[in-house]
């Protein structure tokens, strides 16, 4: 007797003829009857293909790990069609994961492992359903540089990081280079505007309590003292 369960079907045989699927149930196979059932699990499974070295578009070693979540759709194919749906799951995982990667720099391939996960995924769903598997999804769950790679690739990113910040650092002196020249030439051609801004650095000044004091001649009075000033070097 064979209990074939609600996650399961079966394919059922005799005299090793493919006689049609057989849904949930009770059957009896008789003794010297030829039958066989041949039971395929219908849940969602997953597989983890641990360690795939691949290159990238430069030649550099990467060893990745890989999560695939599948489940059989058409069990008449996944039997029929290859000797072990499992094996060429597999397989096809680790040709899709060599294809995708190599067309892409590390640095790319570091940035968008996300995206590569479904791209992984995409490759293997047209040559999974051929043997009545739907890859439900695929992703990267690591990938690893050896020692040395590893090592100048963090020296790079620091490099471009301090890089970055000496030019933001250097956008800001200019900004206030720039902010400064206007202002300068805002106070030459507006007196009025150059009066007020000195009156309000001597207050300022004068709030400061150093007890210093402040004489504010009018701009042509200052001129004509300047004139009248004599000449230390006539005598």
């Amino acid at each position: 007797m064979v209990i074939v369960t609600e996650y399961e079907r079966g394919l059922d045989y005799v005299m090793g003829k493919f006689q049609g699927l057989l849904g949930p149930g009770q059957y009896y196979v008789w003794p010297f009857s030829g039958r066989r059932i041949q039971k395929v699990d219908m849940r969602e499974q997953a597989l983890r293909i641990g360690g795939q070295e691949v290159l990238t578009s430069e030649q550099v070693p990467v060893r990745l790990n890989i999560l695939v979540r599948f489940r059989v759709t058409d069990p008449e194919k996944a039997v029929h069609e290859v000797t072990s749906y499992h094996d060429a799951l597999h397989q096809a995982v680790q040709l899709a994961a060599r294809d995708v990667v190599v067309a892409r720099e590390l640095e790319q391939f570091l940035q968008e492992r996300s995206a590569l996960g479904e791209a992984i995924g995409g490759a293997v769903s047209e040559r999974a359903t051929e043997f009545g598997v739907e890859v439900v999804s695929a992703s990267i769950k690591d990938a690893m540089l050896d020692g040395e790679l590893k090592a100048a690739y963090a020296a790079k990113l620091t490099a471009e990081q301090e890089g970055q910040a000496a030019l933001i650092e250097a956008r800001h002196q200019v900004a206030v280079a720039r902010a400064r020249a206007n202002a300068a030439k805002l106070l030459a051609e507006n007196p009025a505007m150059f009066a007020q801004k000195q009156l309000d650095v001597l207050e300022k000044a004068a709030g400061a309590g150093h007890g210093n004091t402040f004489v504010v001649l009018p701009e042509r009075l200052a001129d004509l003292l300047e004139r009248i000033k004599p000449d230390s070097n006539a005598e």
